[in-house]
């Protein structure tokens, strides 16, 4: 099974087996309880000699030397970019209802589209489709809303009367709702596709897309009328989950100025 402790074991197979044990200074995994518990606390052979100069020996006494490596030791298991993004984009789904109603309709509809034979001939006749979206993935979940908005309304909720599913109609307020849901989350969409490619150099990926859906999110917090919750919640989670990195970005920033 994959325990911790079995996952730890076979680390330490591999990097013995190869001789790579002193060669490894980080380690990238998920957020799983099971990796959180392999390697949370793991410290590497010849970490600390990676880090600490004899300088830093030089100037500093025992316990700070210490407090130092303690401190470093925390980077040894670095969080999945990929799947912190998503955790992001969860805490603030689960966070903000102001789209809820809309989603449900957007669920709503698409499960219809596939479900209905005369809504799936219908659509099929304009040549449209509406993608059902895949509860592991939420970007399949953008998808299904961009497609539903991708429809004339017009169009749509008289398909929807036709079917006598009023409760499916989507108002001027949905529509808005989910039209700056998509705005919101079209950077978290293109960071994940972009970190995803084959050939992507994901760590010069990393601070540019971070930095862009921060000020993307101050700037939408500015113009949404209906969705500035869900702004804040996503800013937030950011902010905790990315604070380290953001941070040294901003101040980086700051000092070019």
């Amino acid at each position: 099974s994959h325990t911790g402790e079995n996952l730890f074991h076979e680390y330490d197979h591999v990097s013995t087996t190869f001789s790579i044990g002193n060669k490894v200074v980080r380690l990238i995994t998920d957020n799983a309880s099971n990796n959180l518990s392999a390697f949370g606390e793991l410290v590497i052979p010849g970490f600390k000699s990676y880090f600490i100069t004899e300088d830093d020996i030089a100037e500093s006494d025992n316990d700070e030397v210490e407090n130092e490596l303690d401190k470093r030791e925390e980077l040894i298991r670095l969080p999945c970019f990929i799947h912190t993004l998503q955790l992001v984009v969860k805490d603030a789904l689960d966070g903000s209802g102001c789209t809820r109603s809309a989603m449900a309709k957007v669920t709503g509809i698409a499960k219809l589209s596939h479900k209905s034979i005369p809504v799936a001939e219908k659509l099929q006749e304009f040549k449209l489709s509406i993608l059902l979206a895949v509860i592991t993935r939420w970007n399949s979940q953008f998808i299904t809303v961009s497609k539903i908005l991708g429809i004339s309304n017009v169009f749509l909720n008289d398909l929807l009367t036709e079917q006598k599913k009023d409760e499916l109609v989507l108002s001027m307020k949905d529509s808005a709702i989910l039209r700056q849901f998509i705005s919101i989350f079209t950077l978290f969409v293109e960071a994940t596709t972009r970190t995803q490619a084959e050939e992507c150099v994901l760590i010069s990926l990393l601070a540019p897309s971070i930095l862009g859906i921060y000020y993307d999110l101050e700037n939408e917090l500015k113009l949404c009328k209906y969705t500035s919750s869900l702004c804040n919640a996503l800013i937030n989670s950011l902010k905790e989950r990315f604070g380290g990195l953001l941070s040294i970005i901003l101040k980086y920033l700051l000092m070019t100025i």
